[in-house]
């Protein structure tokens, strides 16, 4: 077995550009993920495993035994640890990472309850997101571009294995959102602060199975043409001592409001 010691190996320049540059993952349609526990995950609910990266000498238990035999000996990569710390998103390396093809959908929308992400910007606030959806069942998760990716190597650490549990998908405009709500029947619940809103302890959602919750920018909110899109918009009530809340902690609330207990 040839164990790889260089970092001017040809696959690991590769695996470097996918975790560094945003169009090296749109062109090659694929990804990085660092962890045994993610990779399992991923094989667990059949995405694809291109190249398994693994440190020999910290195969050291059985579950990191069995995730690197689930993989063909031509799709694994021996690396020392120097080679994966450089690989690595965090400093206690596990050892056992992946590139992953991405399994993603555009401009479709699936039937039963999402989540609508306008122009986020934040890999961690995707990443925590997504973790919301997988914990509340929630298992459709829309992104309206321009916005940061799903495979940003920090939206997946942040995430914890989640977004391997969802159906993911990329709108290219508010506008192709639309489109495809037209003649739907689906319920479009948005969020605001602005006075037109509803409060959210006071707000009584129709039980409907096709529902939409959208979320809006950090930075802005919702557009104009995302509010008008909406059904209802909901607020939640906060005190006079902060201006807005973060929008992973906004979804976490309505999330748990309008689908957990409702």
């Amino acid at each position: 077995m040839e164990i790889i010691t260089s970092r001017q190996n040809p696959r690991i320049k590769e695996i470097k550009k996918l975790i560094a540059d945003k169009k090296a993952r749109e062109k090659s349609g694929l990804f990085w993920v660092d962890g045994v526990n993610f990779v399992a995950q991923a094989i667990e609910n059949t995405w694809e495993i291109e190249t398994l990266v693994y440190v020999p000498e910290l195969v050291d238990n059985d579950f990191k035994k069995k995730v690197v035999e689930q993989i063909d000996d031509d799709r694994r990569l021996a690396v020392n640890r120097e080679i994966y710390a450089d690989l690595a998103t965090k400093k206690d390396i596990q050892g056992i990472g992946a590139v992953v093809r991405q399994k993603i959908s555009k401009n479709t929308l699936f039937d039963g309850t999402g989540v609508v992400l306008e122009n986020i910007a934040n890999p961690g606030n995707l990443g925590s997101i997504a973790r919301l959806c997988a914990a509340f069942s929630v298992t459709r998760l829309y992104v309206v571009k321009p916005a940061v990716d799903f495979f940003n190597p920090e939206t997946v650490r942040a995430s914890m294995g989640a977004i391997f549990h969802l159906s993911l998908v990329y709108f290219d405009s508010t506008d192709e959102l639309v489109k495809q709500l037209t003649g739907r029947g689906f319920a479009v619940i948005g969020t605001s602060l602005q006075d037109d809103s509803v409060d959210l302890a006071q707000f009584k959602p129709r039980k409907i199975s096709n529902r939409l919750f959208l979320f809006g920018s950090e930075a802005k909110g919702l557009s104009g043409g995302a509010r008008e899109m909406c059904d209802s918009l909901v607020k939640i009530p906060i005190s006079e001592a902060v201006d807005s809340l973060n929008i992973a902690e906004s979804a976490a609330i309505v999330l748990y409001e309008l689908v957990v207990k409702k």
